[in-house]
């Protein structure tokens, strides 16, 4: 067979790596029961070549394939040797974890296995109960494995009893020749996978018997001193080693664990403690010392409505071992709520219990309000083009019926009068009028989004500015049936742009007046030493106290836009406008009595960054 050397007798099982080369030799195989490990795809392709096999999953434990072999075999066939009985397994190791990681690659293969911690505690547990074979580390307080071994070899009812000696790391040529010396069946390099020492175990327990009789032990005394103390080193050399590893090991979950913008946690599920970082406690706004660290101390601080839906997913976690991953509001030090993302996993013992659960959670508060404003941007977008759309449609469709009424009568027989054109052209004007300045206004507040405005500054009467921008509101004022009304105002000289105080005055106006139609709209003007301050007061429906904040804002409305028209533009120009004349616009107001505006200009004007003099 390609790959495979001739057996000295027909074999009972075939186990083979599906990732091999397979001729047709061992395809002719068939009739021998075979195992092969394989991939999903491996497997699919030796089928179709016609293998006819039990297939395992590779990679498979060393348990898995033993399974898979036994069930290959004929019922017969598949018992261990001595499982017609029970078949003891000693183990002497002074090191807990060696010794449960060994019972668990044992587990498998059904035996009964004994365990003592140190080589004298095995002799005599093997002499109140003969085992079949034991596995013995060669480094033991008081009676180590060389010389547990040797007391075995020299006790008759324990003579026969294979031994095998184990320790981690590769056995060297004295370490050999020692285990020899003591009568030891052989040296086994111990790891966490088993392997090595499972097949030695079940090799030994085939044959049976001590490989040869142990020597003299006087000259064993001094191999074995030297041999020890060669050992020693070496294993002390090992600690120190794993004591490093750890302790950087460590440094690093510390260092990840203070840089990580997230908070950990870790849950000890058998005694009800919990412990949280100081980072997680402080994005709560709480002291370490403050928490008492129990589960039911941080449970109470998980939003009332959510705690039920989070313990729910710890329990299907904890049993069912599905992703723990759910969202949590938990309480602040202040009182108020921050979004959270809980992640965690648990750690479960030898029997697939679950003993402890660690994990992270992520304020992210932030990125919710970020996500909120971002909708909310969307929608306002959405909105405004359809005002604008509205917006722009409404004089165009009025332009177009005046045009196609002139049109008719020029063509009609009977004739019109000057006077009727004349009236029909206004009208026409009066709304290019308007498509001019919503395009303009479309026009100054991209700009005005992208950077301040250019101001060109001079020296200007700011309550002649007023005047003149009222005097221009009279007819829109008179549509709207409001009463422009203005105190007397001192002249008041700044640093000023007047084109773009004048657009502030307007935008006022018009706001004052479409928010209060039949209601007058007063004005006033202070003057004071360094700065002057225009008032512009409606009487009209007021703003609701939540609006105030971003009512300046781009797009933003008071009132929903099917009730009142416009581009929601005009307050934003003027925050713009008088922000980059180094002033301030503020707003009163209660809802139903109307609105105050605040414009404040400090007379030396802007910075010289935002100005063109």
């Amino acid at each position: 067979m390609a790959g495979l050397s001739e057996p000295r007798e027909r074999p009972d099982v075939l186990v083979l790596e599906g990732g091999l080369p397979l001729d047709r030799e061992v395809l002719a195989t068939q009739g021998l029961a075979t195992v092969v490990l394989a991939s999903s795809v491996e497997r699919e392709r030796l089928r179709q070549r016609g293998l006819q096999a039990s297939f395992l999953d590779w990679p498979a434990s060393l348990g898995e394939l033993v399974e898979g072999v036994r069930a290959s075999l004929p019922p017969e066939r598949r018992e261990l040797p001595g499982e017609g009985a029970p078949t003891t397994v000693l183990i002497a190791d002074d090191d807990p974890l060696s010794r449960k990681l060994l019972q668990l690659h044992l587990a498998p293969f059904r035996f009964e296995v004994m365990a003592a911690s140190n080589g004298q505690a095995a002799l005599e547990l093997a002499r109140r109960r003969r085992p079949k074979l034991i596995i013995a580390d060669v480094l033991m307080p008081g009676l180590d494995g060389f010389r547990l071994c040797l007391a075995l070899r020299k006790d008759p009812r324990l003579a026969n009893v294979p031994v095998l000696l184990t320790h981690v790391g590769a056995p060297d040529e004295l370490d050999l020749r020692m285990a020899q010396n003591v009568g030891a069946n052989g040296f086994v390099r111990r790891t966490q996978e088993g392997e090595e020492l499972i097949a030695a175990l079940l090799r030994e327990l085939h044959s049976g018997g001590p490989s040869a009789a142990p020597l003299d032990q006087g000259l064993l005394c001094e191999e074995h001193l030297y041999g020890m103390v060669r050992r020693l080193e070496r294993q002390v050399g090992l600690l120190a080693q794993a004591e490093r590893a750890a302790r950087e090991s460590e440094e690093r979950y510390r260092l990840v664990v203070a840089g990580s913008y997230d908070g950990v946690w870790d849950w000890d599920l058998r005694h009800h403690t919990m412990w949280c970082s100081p980072r997680l406690l402080e994005l709560l706004g709480r002291r370490v010392e403050d928490f008492p660290g129990t589960y039911d101390a941080f449970i109470a601080w998980v939003h009332p409505e959510d705690r039920t839906r989070v313990e729910q997913a710890l329990v299907t976690h904890l049993e069912e071992g599905t992703l723990y991953d759910v969202s949590v509001r938990l309480r602040h030090a202040d009182g108020s709520y921050h979004a959270c993302v809980s992640r965690g996993q648990a750690m479960r013992d030898e029997h697939g219990r679950p003993v402890r659960m660690a994990g992270i959670i992520n304020d992210v508060t932030e990125q919710l309000r970020l996500f909120r404003e971002t909708q909310e941007a969307v929608r306002t977008r959405d909105e405004f083009l359809s005002v604008a759309a509205h917006e722009l449609r409404t004089p165009l469709t009025a332009l177009r019926l005046r045009l196609q009424g002139v049109n008719a009568a020029m063509q009609a027989d009977t004739p019109t009068s000057p006077e009727r054109i004349s009236q029909a052209l206004g009208s026409a004007d009066r709304q290019v009028q308007r498509l001019t300045g919503l395009v303009d206004t479309l026009l100054d507040v991209s700009q005005l989004q992208s950077h301040a405005p250019l101001l060109q500054l001079e020296q200007v009467d700011l309550a002649a500015v007023v005047r003149e921008a009222v005097a221009r509101s009279e007819q829109e004022a008179s549509r709207a049936g409001c009463r422009l009304v203005m105190s007397p105002m001192p002249a008041t000289l700044g640093r000023w742009d007047p084109v773009r105080l004048a657009q502030v005055v307007r935008h006022l106006l018009a706001n004052a007046m479409k928010f209060g139609p039949g209601k007058p709209v007063e004005v006033t003007l202070e003057a004071r030493v360094d700065a002057a301050v225009l008032k512009v007061r409606d009487h009209g429906i007021g703003i609701e106290p939540e609006r105030l904040d971003a009512l300046f804002q781009r797009f933003e409305r008071a009132v929903p836009v099917r009730h009142y028209g416009g581009l929601g533009l005009g307050l934003y120009r003027v925050r713009r406008i008088v922000e980059a004349h180094g002033g301030a616009v503020t707003v009163d107001s209660k809802l139903g009595e109307g609105a105050t505006f605040h414009v404040h200009l400090p007379r030396e004007g802007p910075a010289a960054a935002n100005s063109r003099v």
